[in-house]
């Protein structure tokens, strides 16, 4: 994953987990724009904090997700494989990619791979960034997911909020 989608996630997830933990009400589509700021050094949350195992667990999180309704459209495709791909794929890069939208990982499974509870924000946060949350699929499958993760109902509210208003 690009340095950038790595901050981006961390970013978000970051935020989130603030906001949860300050009790601040969830923001809103009206709500003023928060900017993004990367998260701070030894947070667990900065891009350069991420191993390649987590980094790889956060494109299948975001590959489920978008399978979750039965099909991956071109906007959920380039959110997830579009940085990558500007990368330049090596062939195990492109048999991973291949093997993932194929045989996309469950929720459980990504739960097991999970180490820590940073970690199990950024992979909730990779897979909501992923998809536009417009089936009940997806929803269901966001909401299996962070049942799996051990997330708290409220900061799971808070991850979706700040994905919709970085979106």
């Amino acid at each position: 994953i690009k340095l950038g989608a790595l901050t981006l996630i961390g970013g978000l997830a970051y935020k989130a987990v603030q906001n949860y933990q300050a009790g601040k009400p969830l923001l809103g589509v009206g709500a003023d724009q928060q900017s993004l700021v990367a998260a701070p050094s030894g947070s667990g949350y900065e891009a350069r904090a991420v191993t390649n195992d987590a980094a790889l667990l956060y494109i299948r999180a975001m590959i489920a997700a978008a399978a979750a309704d039965g099909r991956i459209d071109q906007s959920e495709m380039d959110k997830i494989i579009g940085g990558p791909k500007q990368m330049g794929l090596d062939r195990e890069a492109e048999e991973f990619l291949a093997n993932e939208l194929n045989h996309p990982a469950s929720t459980r499974d990504l739960a097991s791979a999970v180490r820590g509870e940073a970690e199990a924000v950024q992979v909730f946060t990779a897979a909501r960034i992923a998809i536009d949350l417009d089936t009940v699929e997806e929803h269901d499958f966001l909401v299996r997911l962070a049942n799996d993760l051990g997330l708290n109902h409220e900061l799971a509210a808070h991850i979706d909020a700040t994905a919709r208003q970085a979106a």
